[in-house]
């Protein structure tokens, strides 16, 4: 496997929600998401980060139609089907109006890739220095 950029085709084999969306506009978002996602990700994680990105940017803009929006979705805390009633909890009204990550199940998913590859600093132990050191050479004196 090596750090090859996904196609249209296999972004709509992945999200099938997108199957209409013309290939030239999924490779503008594909493109778009490579300005995140680079080859110091996981060679694993590479393809599918992008994919998920410009599905996740794809959705945010109005493309595509996601089957999971006929169920009722993650935030709605209130549903009325005679003259369709909606209430939303705030936080995902928020997340929605401020296209975060957790705002689509597209961006939960790069999300959770972001967070192994670039999660930020990793701590690891190198030992110590034994106790009496400090008591023989106080203040760094040898």
């Amino acid at each position: 496997m090596a750090y090859d950029v996904p196609t249209a085709a296999e972004l709509k084999q992945r999200f099938p929600a997108f199957g209409t969306v013309d290939d030239e506009v999924v490779d503008y978002w594909i493109t778009d998401g490579q300005r995140f996602v680079d080859t110091s990700w996981i060679e694993g994680d590479y393809a599918p980060a992008l994919l998920s990105l410009a599905a996740h940017n794809m959705a945010l803009a109005g493309l595509g139609t996601d089957a999971s929006l006929a169920a009722v979705p993650a935030g709605v805390s209130r549903f009325k089907s005679g003259s369709l009633e909606v209430a939303m909890t705030d936080a995902a009204a928020n997340a929605r109006a401020t296209g975060s990550l957790d705002s689509t199940r597209y961006g939960s998913e790069y999300l959770v890739l972001l967070r192994r590859n670039k999660a930020g600093p990793r701590v690891s132990a190198t030992g110590i220095a034994p106790f009496d050191t400090y008591l023989r050479f106080p203040q760094g004196q040898a």
